[in-house]
């Protein structure tokens, strides 16, 4: 997998290309950020619940296919390495795509092969429950649920492999109909034309259906997977009988748990896999919870409500980089306090959770320096973990920016995180700001205190700043 950098430029596909990212809405597809992955993952059960044409047409077609060769070479073969489990071996395609800019990357994609044993550790698992009469293709999608180490990029870039054609077709139709340049790659793309990532030159961007698109798989989401284990009685009392507790056991106990009692019983082993099969759903757009749509629409829109926000700085020093980013930090903490920004916080009465606040917080940052001409760009990891910012020429001096949410671990994240990040960006500057959703409780004074006690031993600190993001009255009914 590509090493894990800072995204300091993000690049949208509609911006790069100059189309509408309406058009990209309007077919049902993801605006991909060509320059980094979202930490999305293509689910395989949603395959059978998408309303994409061509999905519908040949895409659950093509998955199950090669999901059924897969068990049909299986369960054909006597031993561990003959002709058959080499076939199957060969059939269970796992190498990432980059193509979709999706999973765990950040500043560039992925795209490489996974080792081997975790191939065939999944085919391991999938012919003992041939074994017990089970050839439901549904069962190779949740080896999430069983094996250790098969996380949700594996199911996605399974996934994805098999889709190939489809998405290519998909890609193809959609940038013929918008004019799009296009051109031939390699062979495995059936002869598609499509459009080329000019951050990686001889890939194409495959284009992906939202809704096909989780932020986490079902079956690698442990939160819904025990929903779906309490649902189903004979489960919930073999797992909790060897645990007594199964919500306090750790991820590779409960797959473990999970793996003896499906495998204990054929009967056990088709009622989860039909409760996993129902239970999963599409990332919710609407509610947007990470903030993952409401980002690609900050960075799409007009951007004039930024302008005139920021001044550029007249000297080049780490003192003004600082006073600079608080700048910018002002401005944000204005348009949500005054500015109905806080809305962009919230889904209804539910918070959003704390990376799509570090989203918009990116976002807004982002525009608001380019629109300005500030030559100052705010980095993140897209995996999680700070604002980075950097002037991008002639400045030595960088400022980390931490945010993190009231409803969280403040205290860790300003005691521990901070400096921890402090010492890998080898600077000493940064701020620490608090975005206020309710819940603060004595955190904020218990950083205060930390502050003070580090003052007076002599210590550089982080500032603190708060924003005030709760819910607020509308206007019309204040």
């Amino acid at each position: 997998m590509a090493a894990r950098k800072s995204l300091v430029h993000p690049v949208l596909f509609s911006n790069h290309y100059g189309i509408p990212a309406a058009a990209l809405n309007a077919a049902g597809l993801l605006d991909p950020i060509l320059n980094s992955d979202t930490k999305l993952f293509i689910d395989p059960l949603l395959l059978w619940k998408s309303q994409n044409p061509l999905i519908i047409s040949e895409g659950r077609t093509a998955v199950e296919t090669n999901f059924q060769n897969v068990i049909g070479l299986l369960d054909i073969s006597e031993a561990e390495g003959d002709v058959a489990w080499r076939g199957a071996y060969k059939a269970l395609n796992l190498d990432e795509r980059a193509e979709t800019s999706l999973g765990y990357g950040a500043a560039g994609t992925s795209g490489s092969s996974r080792p081997p044993e975790l191939r065939n550790g999944i085919l391991r698992t999938a012919k003992q429950i041939i074994t017990l009469g089970e050839k439901n293709p549904t069962m190779i999608p949740l080896m999430g649920l069983f094996e250790a180490g098969v996380g949700p990029d594996t199911l996605s870039d399974m996934t994805t492999n098999f889709l190939l054609p489809t998405l290519a077709r998909i890609t193809e139709e959609f940038c013929v109909a918008n004019s799009l340049p296009v051109r031939e790659f390699a062979p495995q793309y059936n002869g598609r034309k499509l459009p080329a990532n000019p951050y990686h030159a001889s890939l194409p961007v495959l284009l992906v259906p939202r809704d096909l698109l989780r932020d986490l798989p079902l079956a690698a989401d442990w939160a819904d997977v025990s929903r779906v284990i309490l649902e189903v009685r004979e489960i919930r009392d073999a797992v909790n009988a060897m645990f007594g507790n199964f919500a306090k056991a750790t991820i590779s106990q409960k797959k473990a748990a999970v793996r003896r009692v499906a495998l204990s019983s054929p009967t056990l082993l088709r009622k989860l896999i039909n409760a996993v099969a129902v239970a999963s759903e599409s990332y919710d757009e609407k509610a947007d919870l990470d903030g993952y749509y409401q980002f690609r629409t900050i960075l799409t829109e007009d951007p004039s409500p930024f302008q005139g926000r920021l001044t550029a700085p007249s000297t080049r020093d780490g003192t003004t980089l600082l006073k600079t980013v608080t700048d910018i930090i002002a401005q944000y903490t204005a348009m949500v306090e005054d500015n109905n920004m806080w809305e962009l916080l919230w889904h209804g009465a539910v918070p959003r959770h704390e990376r799509a606040s570090q989203l918009l917080f990116f976002a807004v940052a982002n525009v608001m320096c380019a629109v300005n001409n500030v030559d100052i760009s705010p980095e993140t990891n897209s995996g999680g973990g700070p604002v980075d910012f950097k002037f991008s020429s002639g400045y030595r001096g960088r400022v980390l920016v931490e945010l993190k949410l009231s409803t969280g671990n403040v205290v860790h994240g300003y005691k521990t995180q901070l400096e921890i990040y402090k010492k890998a960006a080898a600077t000493s500057a940064a701020v620490f700001v608090v975005m206020d959703l309710g819940k603060m409780g004595r955190k904020l004074r218990t950083i205060e205190k930390l502050k003070a006690d580090a003052e007076a031993r002599g210590e550089k600190t982080s500032e603190i700043i708060v924003i005030d993001g709760r819910r607020q009255v509308s206007a019309s009914k204040r």
